[in-house]
């Protein structure tokens, strides 16, 4: 705990600039304000999805952010140079057809074509999640494999690495994860919306087969917990860590704002509360050069809010 707050001083001291700060902050309230006022996202997901052409769109509109806001660093003291960099834009074609591709990936669909509906119900909701492992973490391993590792002398393979890692950092913010999430789940929008557990058919499915829903449950919570290893390697690795070379600190700011727009769709107190998330899981990423402070941050984070939120609805 002590160690993060460190982290956080450290970079609101040497890299705090009120000029991007405040303008970040007005583009994404806006971007937030317009999306909900007009279901932007939700309008484009329901007449593209499932079609080629979303493939791109996706790619477009996660990548919008990050270049406005990557754009802001151009009032900063120190003059970028990302703007000529060949690296930067190969990296960041590269990075946003990586979750343009993740958003759009639909194969596992055509697999469960087969299934009945009790199945296909409970299967698509937890590929929902599962799908994730094929379209984002074997591509951005890829990716770092042939071009990334040449160019990383520390081969943090996008934060994935394990040894040196202080996992004590991690308790304490955990536990008061699980306070806060207990405050939120009374927020009737978040209630309503959680346990995502409960929108997958697990009972059906449990029923139909013969065995106790715990072990529906425990499939369902497994592959959605386990999807947030692929969130943290994308957004803080790829983005956060990937990019500190090129972007400096600002890759931090840059990475919140595909962040919010990953939670278009999402409950609007969770899409706001993203930002704060993402930032201080990003300054952690950044210093420590490993993304498994946000892997465990996150986890405790999506299962706590359903397991309180299941608690609140029953």
């Amino acid at each position: 705990m002590k160690q993060l707050i460190h982290y956080l001083k450290q970079y609101s001291t040497t890299h705090f600039n009120a000029k991007v700060y405040l303008l970040t902050g007005v583009f994404l309230s806006l971007c937030i304000w317009a999306n909900y006022q007009f279901n932007i996202y939700a309008s484009i997901q329901t007449t593209y999805h499932d079609e080629w052409i979303y493939f791109p769109i996706m790619t477009v509109y996660m990548a919008f952010p990050f270049l406005v806001i990557s754009s802001f660093s151009f009032l900063g003291k120190e003059k970028p140079t990302w703007l000529r960099s060949k690296e930067f834009w190969i990296k960041c074609a590269a990075a946003f057809l990586i979750i343009g591709f993740e958003r759009s990936f639909f194969l596992h669909k055509e697999w469960g074509q087969t299934l009945d509906a009790v199945d296909w119900k409970f299967y698509i909701n937890t590929m929902a999640w599962g799908r994730s492992f094929l379209s984002t973490f074997i591509v951005s391993l890829c990716f770092y494999w042939i071009y990334e590792r040449k160019r990383d002398p520390q081969r943090a393979w996008f934060g994935l690495r394990m040894n040196q890692t202080n996992y004590r950092l991690y308790i304490g913010v955990i536990v008061l994860v699980f306070g806060g999430i207990y405050l939120a789940s009374y927020i009737s929008e978040l209630s309503s919306y959680y346990p995502r557990y409960k929108h997958s058919g697990g009972e059906a499915f449990a029923l139909k087969h013969g065995f106790n829903e715990g072990i529906s449950v425990f499939i369902y919570e497994l592959v959605y917990g386990a999807y947030f290893i692929n969130v943290e390697l994308f957004f803080r690795g790829v983005l956060v860590i990937g990019f500190s070379r090129l972007l400096g600190p600002h890759a931090v700011l840059a990475m919140i704002g595909s962040y919010v727009f990953l939670h278009f769709g999402k409950p609007i107190t969770e899409c706001i509360g993203s930002a704060l998330g993402g930032y201080i899981i990003g300054i952690l990423a950044f210093y420590s050069h490993r993304i498994w402070g946000g892997v465990a941050l996150h986890v405790s984070l999506a299962w706590s809010m359903d397991l309180f939120a299941w608690m609140q609805n029953n």
